[in-house]
Order: structure tokens, then C-alpha cells, then sequence
């Protein structure tokens, strides 16, 4: 196997991730690559393929081509608040429409317009409190956060891209409802934790057909949001169902859920699953590209969270831990954080650091190490980005 050129230094920072582009071509050199501590590497499946897109792509990052549009932002701090209100009240929808539908009703959707619209005015405020809100749900609501989760990633994503209000209320809303089919779905399928059999996963996978079908129902739909619900598990190679549709056939909304939808699965609890961490998750969809996401997109998806998406506990090199309060596009490994827990895990009084800032001063002294796991450490990290100081 080939062991990829990467396409920008996003990765170079990873610990354990050897970079060195060229074949590996014997298990000896594997075993040397153990050893020498390296457990991943991202490798070109078809040696043959035609590189002229992805050395296209190449370009367009070296070059910067794609720039997110500059907007004035409101401190985290002074959002947060606003925002898990915003949070909050789409759980409680999310619960209701899921009731209605079980319950043969329609999907209120000019409440769901509403609810969405209050997310998109915060990610447009400061969309690192809703990426941070994503994260501080629990496995027992995962079926109502799943939903909520999707549809503000997707929502923070497309602001990123520079989309309007209608469309991002549009994309929004889709996210939302993206999953509504698996109320068609017999519940033991749904809730079904051993290997799902043939018979059953051709099941889950009508899925996006059934939520099409609520929906159209309604009579006051728009079609861009039924196609997003129809096409979210389509994938970029043609692999994905219900339609196998491939690239650009894929509507541009759906492709956006898509990697909502699997950046959340992947960094989610569930009752059988402990999640993944941010910055792992966001290197194995990395490794998805052109499997089941537009190489460029899911490049983007990855600079618009960063390498460190906020609300990530992380390690610092004197030993201190941190939580990552707002990303930073432009430096990726330079995001604004609050030091919360001393080298030995004991809380200590919080202090906020722009490293961005102090690097700028000639303060380099401080950096992140990796990312670290609340949950091994028993650690609730609500309380430290919720609430000032």
C-alpha cells in the first residue's frame, strides 16, 4: 500500500499518525512502524486511480481558495446561555415530533421552523456553543439528541460555507427530521444490540424512504428538505442506499447531514458504544474520503470544527488540563481554552487562554499534547462551559 501525500498540515500534529508519503510494502516494514510507536496511516486504496482531482484538491487547500466568510461574533461566554435555551427547546420538539409521528399526527412544522431558526441564530452568534452543546448529552436520550445534534452540526457547517438563512433553516430542519423514517422501523430492529441479520438491516435501510413519507404527508414540506431526509445515507462512491446515487447526484444538503450524521454517531455514547474522541472521529471520516464524502467537503467539515472542536477535554504539555472553548479555523492548533484541572485531575480555578493570543505575544510556552477522555476520567465538563467562570 501507498501511504498518502496529505493534503494540508492538518494532520501532522497527530500523535501515533505516520505521515511519510511512499509504499509499505512487506509486514517487516508494518512491524517497524509498530514499534517505532506509529499505529495509523492513511493509504491510497487504488494505486491506479486518476489524481488529478485530488491534486486539484491539494491546490485549493494549499492555496487557501476556500475562505469562510469573516462575521463579528458574540463571546462565548455571553452565547452560551442563549444557546442552551436554543438547545433545550429542540429536545423537547425533536420529543414531540417523534410522539406525533408514533401517534399517527402530523409533524408541526411551523413549530419546527421556529425551533430551527432559533439554532441557526446562535451558530450565526457563536457556533462553538452549539458544537460544545452537541457533546454534553447522554446515551439515554441519544434517540432525541441524535436528531438535535445533527441538525446543529449541519447548521454551524453550512454557516461555515457562507450559506443564507432560508437555505441554513432548510438544512437545519432536514437534520432534524433526517431520521424520522426509523419511527417506521419495528422497534426491536431499532433497539435490537447483537448483529443486526440481512433481512433486518434491509430494513433499517428503508429508513430515509419512510421518513419521505411522513413528511410529503405533511403537504408543507419543501422539496429541498425532502430530498436531504431521501439522500443522507447516499455516499459519494455510489455505495450508499436508497438510491445508490454517486458525487454531485447526491442533493447538496444531504451530503452536509451526511457528515453531521457520522461525525455524531462516531462521538456519541450509546448503551453498546463508548465514543469516539473528537479529533479521532474527525481522522477516520478524513480516511472516508472518496468512499463516502466529497474529498473537499469533509476537508472543509474537519477546518470548520477544527482539529480540537470545542467542548474537547485536552492535555497540555505542563500537565494541566484544559476544555476547548472556541476552535480556531485559521490556526487549528491554536484554539481559545479554559484550564480547569491541574496534572493530578484536581480541579483548580479556571482560567481562560487564547494560545492564538499568547503565541502572537511571544508566549509559546503553553500547546495541546492530544485530546483526552472526560469519561475515563469521570469528569463532567457541563459545568465548566455553561455556566462564566
Amino acid at each position: 500500500m501507498e501511504v498518502v501525500q496529505l493534503s494540508s498540515e492538518l494532520w501532522e500534529h497527530m500523535p501515533n499518525l505516520y505521515t511519510r508519503p511512499g509504499p509499505i510494502e512487506s509486514r517487516e516494514q508494518v512491524e517497524v512502524l509498530l514499534r517505532e510507536g506509529f499505529s495509523h496511516a492513511f493509504v491510497r486504496l487504488d494505486a491506479g486511480d486518476d489524481r488529478s482531482a485530488e491534486d486539484r484538491l491539494d491546490r485549493l487547500v494549499a492555496e487557501r481558495t476556500f475562505s469562510p466568510p469573516i462575521r463579528p461574533r458574540v463571546a462565548f461566554e455571553k452565547e452560551i446561555q442563549v444557546a442552551a435555551m436554543a438547545y433545550e427547546n429542540a429536545m423537547v420538539h425533536a420529543r414531540r415530533i417523534i410522539t406525533d409521528v408514533k401517534m399517527g399526527r402530523k409533524v408541526d412544522y411551523e413549530a419546527s421552523l421556529e425551533t430551527v431558526g432559533d439554532i441557526v441564530e446562535s451558530a450565526v452568534r457563536n457556533p462553538d456553543t452549539l458544537v460544545c452543546l452537541s457533546k454534553l448529552s447522554t446515551y439515554d436520550e441519544y434517540t432525541y439528541a441524535h436528531c438535535i445534534n445533527v441538525a446543529t452540526i449541519s447548521v454551524v457547517f453550512g454557516e461555515y460555507l457562507g450559506m443564507g438563512n432560508d437555505e441554513l433553516i432548510n438544512l437545519g430542519v432536514a437534520g432534524m427530521m433526517h431520521d424520522l423514517g426509523k419511527t417506521a422501523v419495528p422497534s426491536r430492529i431499532i433497539n435490537k444490540r447483537a448483529r443486526l441479520t440481512d433481512q433486518e438491516f434491509d430494513e433499517v435501510k428503508r429508513h430515509p424512504e419512510y421518513g419521505c413519507r411522513i413528511l410529503e404527508k405533511n403537504g408543507d414540506v419543501p422539496e429541498e428538505v425532502l430530498e436531504a431526509v431521501r439522500h443522507h445515507h447516499e455516499k459519494y462512491n455510489g455505495a450508499g442506499y436508497p438510491e445508490h446515487r454517486v458525487k454531485r447526484d447526491i442533493s447538496p444538503l444531504a451530503r452536509i447531514i451526511s457528515l453531521a450524521d457520522v461525525y455524531d454517531a462516531l462521538t456519541s455514547d450509546r448503551s453498546y458504544k463508548d465514543a469516539i474522541l473528537p479529533n479521532k472521529a474527525l481522522a477516520i471520516m478524513y480516511g472516508m474520503r472518496e468512499q463516502d464524502f466529497d474529498p473537499m467537503e469533509v476537508q472543509l467539515f474537519i477546518k470548520c470544527l477544527g482539529i480540537f472542536p470545542a467542548g474537547s477535554l485536552v492535555k497540555l504539555n505542563n500537565g494541566a488540563y484544559g476544555v476547548v472553548y472556541e476552535s480556531n479555523p485559521a490556526l487549528p492548533l491554536l484554539p481559545k481554552i479554559k484550564i480547569i484541572l491541574d496534572e493530578d485531575l484536581h480541579p483548580i480555578p479556571s482560567e481562560l487562554v487564547d494560545l492564538a493570543a499568547e503565541q502572537a505575544l511571544g508566549h509559546a510556552n503553553l500547546e495541546i499534547l492530544e485530546c483526552a477522555d472526560p469519561s475515563a476520567y469521570k469528569i463532567n465538563l457541563k459545568p465548566y462551559l455553561t455556566r462564566k467562570r
